[in-house]
Formats: C-alpha cells, structure tokens, sequence
C-alpha cells in the first residue's frame, strides 16, 4: 500500500510517533511517542528537538523505500 513520505513526515512534527503508526510501524512509533513523553517530562521539551527532526527523517525514509517497486533477481 502507498503511505506519502510528507505526510508520515509532517504527522512526527505534529506528534512525535505517529507518523510511523501511519506507515504501520506502530511498535516503532509508541516507542518513539513514550520517549517523547519522558523527554518532555524531563526537559521541558528541549530534548524533543532532536527526536522529532530524527523522527521526521526516519518516516521520511521509511516511506520513500516502501513506495519503491521491488527488484526482482533473474
């Protein structure tokens, strides 16, 4: 199934993790979801920096490679 690379993107902007549930990655993003939790809770958010640009990246990609069309191996 087609998942768009900018949206799985833009849903980790939105709220950390849930752009991988979106590409059904959903263990990845409750992950992703409870460590943006415990670094808003211990930072005020400013470790979520980070996690959110990789997180926004690493949807990105994932997306980009579940859209390309298998290779197959003669």
């Amino acid at each position: 199934m087609r998942k768009d690379p900018i949206l799985a993107s833009l849903l980790n902007l939105l709220f950390a993790g849930t752009g991988h549930i979106y590409l059904n990655k959903t263990v990845k993003g409750i992950l992703i979801l409870l460590l943006a939790i415990v670094f808003w809770m211990s930072s005020w958010g400013i470790a979520n920096i980070p996690l959110i640009i990789w997180a926004m990246y690493d949807a990105y990609s994932a997306a980009k490679k579940m859209d390309r069309p298998e290779k197959t191996v003669k």
